[in-house]
């Protein structure tokens, strides 16, 4: 797996970063990068410091934040966050479509009932 993540030599921070934003490493995976040496040499830091409250992710904060490897911010804390943010943005999505399902389904119940009484 680290292999197609280090290229002639070189770290592909962008392509980590990518595969933890679209949810194709995650957890125990970004551990297993983060244990490999030449990665390791190609961290900035050792903590991310601009980390925000949960109440500000979001897919616009997600994107923001994975413009963030190509500035000075990539280590593990800053992987770990970037999964953390990630993960709850990718739930959120279908907690926003599971409410609006059911609020569907309310509305088509509630129409059925109004009609049986009225006719």
């Amino acid at each position: 797996m680290n292999s197609e993540y280090i290229i002639d030599g070189n770290v592909r921070r962008d392509k980590i970063v990518m595969d933890i934003k679209y949810r194709r490493l995650t957890g125990a995976d970004i551990e297993a990068v983060c244990r490999n040496h030449d990665i390791v040499d190609a961290f900035i830091g050792s903590e991310y410091k601009d980390k925000k409250a949960k109440q500000y992710w979001d897919k616009d904060y997600l994107d923001l934040l994975s413009f963030a490897v190509v500035a000075e911010n990539f280590n593990r804390d800053y992987l770990l966050y970037l999964d953390a943010v990630a993960d709850f943005v990718s739930k959120a999505k279908y907690k926003k479509i599971i409410i609006a399902g059911v609020i569907i389904v309310l509305v088509i119940i509630a129409g059925v009932i109004v009609l049986t009484y009225v006719l």
